[in-house]
């Protein structure tokens, strides 16, 4: 870890140092105006299969199956009850934010759907707008679909008050009365999205941008599958006591005569392969089998060997829709004595066994305190050799912060841009955190962080 100097600088200095600066960067900033009115309110959301009312379970809550299809999305409804204290002309829109499930890495094979971050770990998946429903259509929907079909889907507000469907449905309810309305929209999951809880925000923001939220869960329920594009593993000519290879390569090629073997992952889950065969007849002497194999998912891995009637596991995994070949040997010590020069037919019997999601990896959070700050002065802190900053903050100070962000590249912070600033410059690829007191007559102490990932 690397301390980065402090300069102390005295009023007017920063000015100067903005009226030479001539990069071509030019900073910008605004402040969101949200005064006046009240905020939306979100009194209940659920999501649902694209009817708006079924899931795939009964439990409380929404779970969804996957497709266990290659390509084949999963689409949801996501749909929310709004109102407004202003009433409802005043909420300019109603929005559904998604997030990946806590700490599932999605992987190196993932493929993001086009809307999709593909971030994973936590992280905002996609946000959705949600649009309006006809009254009668809303009603129809929440009160007599949902209430009488799915009563535990949705998710009630508790703040200002716990919501219910009495309330919300009742004669003198607000959906009633055009005070509130159903908010619903749709997105698709991915067939090889992770299993998990992924969070879901409804978000109700009005014409002056004040907003109202509510947070559930849904669940994308765990499905194992994967699939193969060959039928049958020919050994060919095989000598005794010769360990005979037949490899497979990473090339989908299903119904094509002679492909080689290729196996792809089409669950929401990684999966280890298992692998069972019997003995082709070759049978025992001495009570041992006369055959034994060995597989193996991908050429870097292993051989697992077996021998016949007992279920192998391998070890390589597949992660999310990872296509990998599949190799495929053979050892025989003894061919029965009345069938020499026979042919040999004998059966396999794959299947798979889900295997726990990639976590993600923690960043290492570095704190400090730096004292001593002249008015409109920098500091900032650096990223241990082998880490790279992904995120920080300021903790607290004694009096305002001024412009604050990653020193990162591809990044400006109150108008200089990574990686030269006024108190250091970092050499790539270190990074950092940087942090400037607010110019407003005063020194400071601020303590910030860090957050610092390995390579």
């Amino acid at each position: 870890m690397t301390a980065l100097s402090v300069w102390t600088l005295g009023p007017g200095f920063a000015g100067a140092v903005t009226i030479g600066y001539s990069d071509g960067n030019v900073g910008t900033g605004l402040i969101s105006d949200t005064s006046g009115g009240a905020n939306p309110i979100v009194k209940a959301k659920w999501e649902a299969n694209p009817d708006r009312y079924t899931d795939d379970s009964t439990s409380a809550g929404a779970q969804f199956m996957p497709s266990g299809q290659f390509g084949v999305n999963k689409t949801i409804a996501m749909c929310a009850v709004v109102t407004d204290p202003d009433g409802l002309a005043d909420i300019d829109a109603v929005y559904a934010d998604v997030f990946y499930p806590v700490d599932v890495e999605l992987g190196t094979s993932h493929v993001a759907l086009p809307d999709q971050s593909g971030l994973g770990c936590g992280a905002l998946m996609q946000e959705d707008t949600l649009t309006r429903l006809d009254k009668a259509v809303g009603i129809d929907l929440f009160c007599n679909k949902v209430r009488t079909l799915n009563p535990n889907l949705p998710t009630f507000n508790t703040i200002p008050m716990l919501y219910s469907y009495d309330e919300i449905c009742g004669e003198t309810g607000e959906l009633q009365k055009d005070t509130a309305a159903v908010y619903c929209g749709q997105k698709d999951l991915s067939y090889e999205d992770p299993s998990g809880s992924y969070k879901v925000w409804a978000v109700g923001q009005d014409q002056n941008g004040l907003q109202g939220t509510l947070e559930n869960h849904f669940t994308y329920l765990p499905l194992t599958a994967f699939e193969t594009d060959f039928n049958s593993i020919n050994y060919g000519n095989v000598r005794l006591n010769t360990h005979k290879i037949i490899s497979g390569d990473k090339t989908w090629a299903p119904g094509v005569t002679g492909n080689l073997a290729s196996v792809r992952n089409i669950g929401n889950t990684r999966l280890a392969m298992k692998i069972w065969q019997n003995d082709m007849g070759l049978g025992k002497t001495d009570g041992l089998w006369n055959v034994k194999y060995d597989a193996r998912v991908g050429s870097a891995a292993a051989y697992a060997s077996y021998y016949p009637e007992v279920t192998k596991i391998l070890v390589d995994h597949l992660d999310l829709s990872e296509l990998d070949e599949m190799d495929f040997s053979i050892d025989i010590t003894k061919f029965p004595p009345t069938h020499v020069g026979d042919s040999y037919i004998g059966t396999m019997t794959l299947s798979a066994a889900s295997v726990a999601h990639l976590t993600c990896p923690t960043p290492i959070r570095i704190d400090r305190t730096q004292v001593g700050f002249g008015d409109g002065g920098w500091a900032g802190w650096s990223c241990p050799v082998g880490t790279t900053a992904v995120g920080g903050g300021i903790v607290s100070s004694i009096n305002p912060v001024g412009s604050n962000g990653l020193a990162v590249p591809s990044t400006s912070v109150g108008g200089f841009t990574y990686p030269v600033y006024p108190h250091y410059t970092y050499t790539p690829p270190e990074t950092g955190y940087v942090v400037r007191d607010l110019p407003d007559g005063l020194g400071n102490t601020i303590s910030f962080y860090v957050l610092c990932l390995t390579n």
